[in-house]
């Protein structure tokens, strides 16, 4: 196998990994989440996971690394599938496609809402802010493209426009979450994209 094939290997096995452990913290929480259940929520040996991880810590880490990663892919792909729509349409296919991930990970907000980020791990709260501040980031660059198109006031900020629609997605993935997950997380977040429509749409 050639050094490429074989990063591309690890890499892979790194990302089953880290998918494994979001499934479980999704199942038990993070009180049930060793390396001993991670190997085996994954299919492979306790050993093998320390091939390719240092410590449970370390899972963690790139855990979070790839919710910001697909939060990245998400904005991505709104702008490459909906190149021709408007800035609105492309913020709200955004908003939509962030519940969608989230509704297909349900790991996510119990990592992102535990002890282990708010209050333990430094390292894990950085990596943490620094997604959220890359994402709100893109947000309020297709929030400023709406203000220049004419479809967004352009008397509110950008800036504030984009925290708010992720404090949208907070507080609906919140109660999701604390609800056992029993509703569908997308449609009950477009309820909530109606009014922020309203409230930032040029009339």
């Amino acid at each position: 196998m050639t050094a490429n094939a074989l990063r591309a290997s690890t890499e892979i096995r790194r990302d089953q990994i880290a998918q494994a452990a979001l499934r479980l913290i999704a199942q038990k929480g993070m009180g049930g989440l060793t390396t001993a259940s991670i190997a085996e929520e994954a299919g492979i040996s306790e050993a093998n996971i320390y091939r390719h991880f240092t410590s449970k810590a370390e899972i963690l880490a790139v855990t979070v690394e790839r919710v910001g990663e697909g939060m990245k892919r998400n904005i991505a792909n709104v702008l490459r599938i909906s190149s021709t729509d408007s800035p609105l349409i492309q913020l709200k296919r955004a908003f939509m496609l962030h519940l969608d991930y989230i509704e297909k990970n349900e790991g996510i907000p119990r990592l992102v809402f535990s002890d282990e980020i708010h209050l333990g791990n430094e390292e894990l709260k950085q990596k943490l802010l620094q997604a959220i501040s890359s994402y709100s980031a893109a947000l309020e660059a297709l929030i400023k493209e709406g203000q220049k198109a004419g479809l967004i006031k352009k008397d509110i900020s950008s800036k504030m426009s984009a925290v708010m629609l992720i404090g949208m997605v907070q507080v609906t993935v919140l109660r999701w979450s604390l609800s056992g997950f029993s509703f569908p997380l997308v449609t009950e977040g477009m309820k909530l994209w109606k009014n922020y429509e309203k409230c930032i749409r040029v009339r």
